[in-house]
């Protein structure tokens, strides 16, 4: 790695990348805590004949199974409003790693283990045919990292080379890691 680069980075990049790699599993997840939760609560008031109407006691299932549903979506919609979006990365250029604070959890990339940096120019035309631009990591014998630029930097129709992504991409080009 060449001495003369500046050693660490305060990024923002696009929050959606990594959230959507598990959404299913946290979606799925926290619906079975919040359907278990209810669901034992409802069994609790039954057995106390604290619910003494049929009517509610017949349905109690399918109460804790909306209810849970709302807990879900308020949960992503509370997380999507705090974040805006976008999350804030930490990069640093170690001797013989990168080292990546996301959200807390730290991820270290040695430089042996990085196969290539790859950018590409990513179209939604399903959608509404709005893109941005990805930056991935790949890796020997680990998952590849993935960063997105932030849907701000997209409506400004900004080039790659003025999105805070081309800082980080940058940089790993003047370590001397294959970039393409």
């Amino acid at each position: 790695m060449e001495e003369n680069i500046k050693k660490e980075y305060h990024i923002t990049v696009n929050d959606n990348v990594f959230r959507t790699k598990n959404v299913g599993f946290h979606a799925v997840l926290l619906f079975i805590i919040c359907f278990a939760a209810q669901f034992i609560i409802s069994c609790v008031l039954e057995q106390f004949k604290i619910v003494g109407n049929e009517h509610i006691r017949d349905n109690l299932p399918e109460i804790a199974l909306v209810i849970s549903v709302i807990i879900v979506c308020v949960y992503y919609y509370i997380r999507e409003k705090r974040t805006n979006g976008v999350m804030c990365l930490e990069v640093s250029f170690l001797s013989d790693a990168i080292k990546i604070l996301i959200n807390g959890r730290e991820y270290a990339v040695k430089y042996d283990e990085i196969a290539e940096v790859d950018k590409m120019m990513v179209i939604d035309r399903i959608h509404d045919e709005k893109g941005c631009y990805r930056m991935k990591i790949k890796c020997h014998g680990r998952s590849s990292l993935e960063f997105e630029t932030t849907a701000q930097e997209y409506e400004k129709h900004l080039d790659f080379e003025d999105t805070e992504l081309f800082v980080f991409y940058d940089a790993c080009k003047r370590a001397g890691i294959k970039c393409c």
